[in-house]
């Protein structure tokens, strides 16, 4: 996809999403933020009149509001390590993490991950990880409490 159209279906799925305001439903008219790799930021001449941009930056303008992954010393180890904290069984016996079935490209390369034969801590670089990494970045973006809720169409 460009994306001009990755944009745009972006902001379709994100704006078919409703509001739940303790009870009351509203339409969503604002989008939301998310982390999107850094690299996307990287200027690789697809921007505006001077053809100077990456692709997050014109998806920004056309109204997403996508913010770089943090990238520094150890985040992808932070990363895997944050998928193998949510995978544990807490104390009560369930996973902090629940994968649902209609996440095919998480379920397909997860199982996949080995670890670098250079650092133990972390995986394979030349693993098949798109998946895998948006779940580390969805994990690392920030600190968040969770409650547990009963989602009846996903037993």
């Amino acid at each position: 996809m460009t994306p001009e159209i990755a944009a745009q279906q972006v902001l379709r799925v994100d704006r078919s999403l409703p509001i739940n305001l303790d009870g009351e439903i509203i339409d969503n008219d604002a989008p939301i933020s998310g982390v999107i790799d850094s690299a996307s930021f990287a200027d690789v001449g697809l921007g505006n009149e001077s053809g100077r941009g990456g692709r997050a930056e014109i998806m920004n303008k056309l109204g997403c509001r996508w913010t770089p992954s943090p990238k520094g010393t150890g985040s992808r180890i932070a990363g895997v390590s944050a998928v193998h904290q949510r995978l544990a069984l807490k104390k009560d016996g369930h996973p902090g993490l629940i994968v649902f079935r209609n996440s095919r490209n998480l379920i397909r390369t997860l199982p996949a991950m080995v670890y670098d034969r250079k650092n133990p801590e972390d995986i394979d670089p030349n693993c098949e990880e798109h998946a895998v990494k948006a779940l580390m970045y969805g994990l690392t973006r920030r600190k968040m409490g969770f409650n547990r809720r009963r989602v009846p169409w996903a037993y």
